[in-house]
């Protein structure tokens, strides 16, 4: 099949969970003899840096330069003139509508597949130009984000505007419900919400795909008594949750105790943020230019996340690596994992000083949690068996 995706963001370098999703994805299917094309909107965080030719799956590979740069007057008139939020009027843009509509014009696409809710303003101008069946490919519930960042919020002009927020992207996913041709979520759990929004449209499942030799060849867990987070920091949720753990888990119960360090990576943190973690006894190494190596050389991944959405990927590839992996309720969601079996779950400060301190100081339980987790995600995220199933589920509702 020739599947045109597109995305709102350029996933080159794959470093955060929603570009993995994106590539991971279409190195899959173009295993499978696909004809994959990527057009994507570049931003100011998601630059055009083009990938070696050896390395790039797709057949073409599009951008377009959008400027998503949240300026105040900008945010002002969103604000006062639109009823559309601010996050999803930004990839509103005319100069990638006509790539876009340039480009189905010219090719024959079987499936034209929109990597998330904020590509769904372009479904109209798709439908005037062809007939290939639409897919959206749902990476988040995105209200449910907003109304979970609402609530964690204390200050009362943010919470105001947030709370806006979330009514306006609840609104904006309830309209698109059912404009697609096909639905593909990431998780059983978001296959529901979308039934319970009103979704009659053919649903599949399809978390993110993995290819498990190259995942786990080369690499066994062993123990190690450190800690470390790594995620997208410019991620609000991200934020929320690693400066939770540092002020309620880290300093109380582990800070004065010298055989054991906490090391923070991930790309883009605002300027404060840096300030806090330079101030802070911890480890802050900014972007990493291999992220493996650092998590496989960490200890423990903890995922403190209150208020976010969607699938974390940087929880399923430290299972995939035998890391075991802390987290709260929140951050495991979407993943059918066992608590105390392949996985620790914590949502409080002492149960998660308390899950941190099982694997710090038992070597076997150490090892068991992690083994377990390496074996969960062979069974569940095998990037051929996955992509087979989406591939016939495609088949059979062309």
């Amino acid at each position: 099949m020739k599947i045109l995706q597109v995305s709102h963001k350029y996933p080159f370098p794959p470093k955060d969970g929603g570009a993995i999703a994106v590539i991971n994805l279409a190195q899959s299917l173009a295993d499978f003899g696909n004809d994959v094309t990527l057009l994507a909107m570049c931003t100011p965080k998601h630059r055009n840096i083009q990938p070696e030719k050896s390395t790039s799956v797709y057949r073409q590979l599009l951008t377009v330069y959008i400027d998503t740069s949240v300026r105040p007057l900008k945010l002002i008139c969103n604000l006062l003139f639109s009823k559309l939020p601010f996050n999803a009027q930004r990839f509103i843009s005319n100069d990638f509508r006509k790539k876009l509509i340039d480009l189905i014009r010219i090719e024959n696409f079987d499936i034209i597949q929109l990597e998330g809710l904020y590509l769904m303003p372009y479904v109209s101008a798709i439908r005037k130009y062809t007939r290939a069946p639409i897919v959206l490919r749902s990476h988040n519930i995105e209200h449910e984000i907003w109304k979970r960042i609402t609530a964690n919020t204390h200050h009362p002009v943010k919470y105001a505007y947030f709370k806006l927020l979330a009514r306006r992207m609840q609104a904006f996913e309830l309209s698109y419900v059912n404009q697609y041709d096909m639905l593909v979520t990431m998780s059983e759990r978001d296959q529901l919400i979308y039934s319970a929004m009103g979704n009659i449209k053919p649903c599949s499942v399809m978390p993110v795909t993995f290819h498990l030799p190259s995942l786990n060849s080369g690499y066994h867990a062993t123990y190690k008594r450190g800690l470390f987070f790594i995620g997208s920091l410019d991620y609000m949720p991200n934020q929320e949750g690693i400066v939770w753990f540092i002020e309620k888990v880290w300093k109380k119960y582990f800070q004065n105790r010298k055989d054991v360090q906490f090391h923070i990576a991930g790309r883009n943190a605002p300027e404060k943020l840096e300030k806090y973690f330079r101030n802070q006894p911890v480890n802050y190494f900014g972007e990493v230019d291999d992220a493996r190596k650092f998590m496989q050389e960490r200890g423990i991944m903890v995922s403190p996340v209150f208020s976010g959405g969607g699938i974390r990927v940087k929880i399923i590839e430290a299972m995939g690596y035998g890391i075991p992996v802390v987290s709260t309720s929140i951050g495991a969601e979407g993943l059918d994992v066992t608590n105390t079996i392949n996985i620790m779950i914590a949502d409080n400060p002492e149960e998660f000083a308390d899950a941190v301190n099982k694997l710090l100081e038992n070597q076997s339980f150490f090892t068991k949690i992690g083994e377990n987790a390496k074996k969960f995600i062979r069974e569940k995220m095998d990037s051929h068996k996955l992509t087979k199933n989406l591939l016939t589920f495609y088949q059979t509702n062309l």
